[in-house]
């Protein structure tokens, strides 16, 4: 079961997150083999493409994150504290990590440096290599954590903007034998056929049985980018999309969630929310459009 985090914490999330994840979305409606700018980012995806393990249990993400906050010992220690924790107990320390007082989060997130050139990407490389091998080891782990957060977080929010579904749900059906739930998953992260037994092993007994229309339907998803129409608030969609995964989006006032857009820097005119009446028919718009599958009600 996922604990929804507390509103205050929903809130500062999206704020934090809404302008990577929307510069991500830009490069998917691009129709691009990759979904990163950067070819550095691209690699680290590529090798730490088993994140898509993941998939299978929302909690893993979750867990994911907090190992790159606390540390492997951190982690650990956490782990036994919680591990008799009723669900109740659970959410009240879930509440204290994200009191408005403390910036203990805030503090190890912004502790968090991603490199945005290729020169700091190779001073990056250096400075780690002149650390002592335990504090390089313990940092590269760190930061594989925190990637594989990263990644699956963000394909796991696209996922319910696009299939009004995660990828943690779409991801066990398809194992279940629900192929339909297979082909929208690689739809969103392609690197579940090259890193998921299941996906790779349903891919190859299509082969084998020459089961040509479900390898062209494979191929269809493959070949195309998940976002199979233009969005005109990439931004904007993605902030819904971040809330929703919170569970809070139906929840939040139509007023609290423009404060929101401007706190995260959302240009009222450019996403034509204007006012709280243009936002609601953003909404609107938003849950439409995931019910036609990613297909924009703003496309050409």
């Amino acid at each position: 079961m996922v604990i929804r985090p507390r509103k205050n914490l929903a809130i500062k999330a999206a704020i934090h997150l809404t302008p990577q994840y929307a510069g991500h979305l830009q490069e998917l409606q691009k129709g691009k083999g990759q979904s990163f700018p950067d070819q550095e980012i691209v690699n680290i995806q590529n090798n730490l493409g088993k994140y898509v393990l993941m998939y299978d249990d929302e909690r893993k993400i979750g867990r994911a994150l907090l190992l790159t906050l606390f540390g492997e010992e951190g982690f650990k220690e956490l782990s036994d504290d919680l591990e008799t924790a009723t669900e109740a107990e659970r959410q009240e320390w879930l509440d204290d990590i994200a009191n408005p007082e403390s910036n203990d989060l805030a503090e190890a997130f912004n502790a968090i440096e991603i490199p945005s050139t290729p020169e700091e990407w190779q001073l990056a490389r250096e400075a780690g290599d002149k650390l002592p091998e335990e504090e390089r080891k313990r940092l590269e782990k760190q930061g594989a954590y925190f990637w594989c957060f990263s990644f699956s977080s963000f394909f796991n929010t696209l996922s319910l903007m696009v299939h009004g579904a995660r990828l943690t749900t779409l991801v066990p059906k398809a194992i279940a034998g629900d192929d339909d739930a297979f082909l929208k998953a690689i739809q969103i992260d392609r690197m579940l056929l090259l890193h998921y037994p299941y996906f790779r092993d349903r891919k190859f007994k299509a082969q084998y049985e020459r089961d040509t229309d479900f390898l062209s339907q494979i191929s269809y998803r493959e070949s195309n980018s998940p976002i199979r129409g233009r969005i005109h608030y990439p931004a904007l969609y993605m902030l819904f999309g971040i809330l929703d995964s919170f569970m809070w989006l139906n929840d939040l006032k139509h007023k609290e969630i423009l404060d929101i857009c401007d706190q995260a820097g959302l240009d009222r005119y450019q996403n034509r929310i204007e006012d709280v009446g243009y936002l609601t028919k953003r909404l609107s718009e938003y849950r439409k459009w995931q019910k036609t599958g990613g297909v924009s009600m703003h496309s050409n």
